[in-house]
């Protein structure tokens, strides 16, 4: 074996399964066990001492690595000369294990979950991680804090010249640690927290992968916002004389769902637009809830809302067979009505758009009902029914909403 140096670790034994050091020092007269390494299994055992050759801890005699190396575990001293063991970062984690006597062993695993049993304590190399980012910070602060203050004392003592004061610095990922340590969540922000996060974000961020994710998170924010209101519209179960003025008014502020259904970028030509069919008397004229035009070509279509309560099939009984069912006059209503705004702006066509946009056979969109409220033979009278018609789309408020939860998914995907 090895000889024993004056002042260190020296292999003491080995075996066909093991090597096991020791730790010598000869000025303060002691030779302890520091470590085993296996030699098969990735395994490693320290054996923590403090200065004087005792044991370091009150109660835990040993830290054991499984399937991980101690030098690639942030937070335990890797070279036996301090004593192995936990470093000043993860050592708050173990005095708060001391009082718990009947825990006597530490695990590091790369592949066993964190846990305690039968006086073995387990942790996960993960958690274990988590725990330094969360911890360091707080050391890093409370050590720039001391001598900070240490610092402005002794200016207060001999005077500015020989001690000049200090400011407090910021620790960097001192936030995220109090963040998550504290666990604040966005809906514990007042408005006015938000907007210090805000302008804390330097104008110029050298990561433009920083950027393109805050923008995806706040993307992301709006898009469920959207997508929750949308859902409490579609679900209302009365109707009334303002509940379509509320569908209007929603996609008025979302014209982006639009694009989606068309596969165009668009831009909202007039909402409650004049699209003709006055007469000389100055009455009857048609009004479409949205004109939109194409941002490419500036061709426009007609967008008509009805509200999701509004019947798409005639529901008393089939019209031939248990199969067959004829379309709703909300429905039919709806779509002779589009048709015909589309007519009348076809006619006036040079009059309304003082050259602003073309109509070149604009597409017109009926919105309406649900597919939620069909049978499966009414949903398939329905599809036979909308297929069959040429220049004009008919959706349901269900088939949009399920479009903009399909882009929602598309930003949990990407995160």
């Amino acid at each position: 074996m090895a000889e024993k140096p004056k002042k260190g670790e020296y292999l003491k034994k080995e075996t066909s399964t093991k090597k096991t050091y020791f730790y010598h020092d000869e000025i303060n007269s002691f030779d302890v066990k520091s470590r085993e390494v296996f030699k098969t299994g990735r395994k490693e055992i320290h054996f923590p001492f403090s200065k004087q050759g005792k044991q370091k801890y009150t109660n835990i005699r040993s830290i054991e690595f499984r399937e991980v190396s101690p030098e690639d575990v942030r937070g335990v001293f890797k070279n036996s000369s301090f004593g192995l063991g936990f470093t000043k970062i993860l050592s708050p984690l173990i005095y708060e294990l001391e009082p718990k006597s009947s825990i006597n062993k530490v695990v590091i695993s790369k592949k066993d979950s964190s846990g305690i049993k039968k006086g073995t304590i387990t942790f996960n190399t993960r958690s274990l991680d988590k725990a330094y980012d969360i911890i360091q910070p707080f050391k890093l602060k409370q050590s720039a804090d001391l001598k900070q203050i240490a610092n402005n004392e002794l200016s207060k003592m001999f005077g500015e010249k020989e001690f000049k004061p200090k400011p407090k610095k910021y620790i960097k990922d001192y936030l995220s640690s109090k963040v998550s340590s504290e666990g604040i969540i966005p809906e514990d922000l007042s408005d006015k927290d938000v907007q210090v996060l805000i302008d804390l974000i330097p104008k110029e961020i050298k990561e433009k992968k920083l950027i393109y994710k805050v923008e995806e998170k706040v993307n992301f924010i709006k898009l469920n916002s959207v997508k929750e209101e949308f859902s409490k519209l579609i679900n209302q179960k009365t109707n009334s004389s303002q509940y379509e003025e509320k569908c209007q008014k929603f996609f008025e502020d979302n014209s982006w769902i639009f694009s989606s259904i068309l596969s165009m970028p668009i831009s909202l030509v007039h909402s409650k637009a004049y699209v003709g069919g006055k007469s000389v008397d100055n009455e009857g004229g048609k009004i479409a809830d949205f004109l939109y035009s194409n941002n490419l070509t500036n061709n426009v279509f007609i967008i008509e809302i009805k509200t999701p309560l509004k019947k798409i099939v005639d529901f008393k009984s089939p019209y031939r067979g248990p199969n067959v069912f004829s379309m709703g006059k909300e429905l039919t209503g709806g779509l002779i009505q589009v048709l015909d705004q589309r007519d009348n702006l076809q006619k006036e066509f040079h009059t309304l758009s003082k050259g602003k946009y073309q109509s070149f056979n604009p597409v017109a969109v009926l919105i309406i009902g649900k597919l939620s409220d069909l049978t499966t033979a009414q949903v398939n009278s329905f599809e036979l029914f909308r297929n069959s018609l040429s220049g004009v789309q008919i959706l349901t408020f269900d088939e949009l909403l399920n479009r903009t939860e399909l882009i929602l998914k598309e930003f949990v995907d990407n995160n």
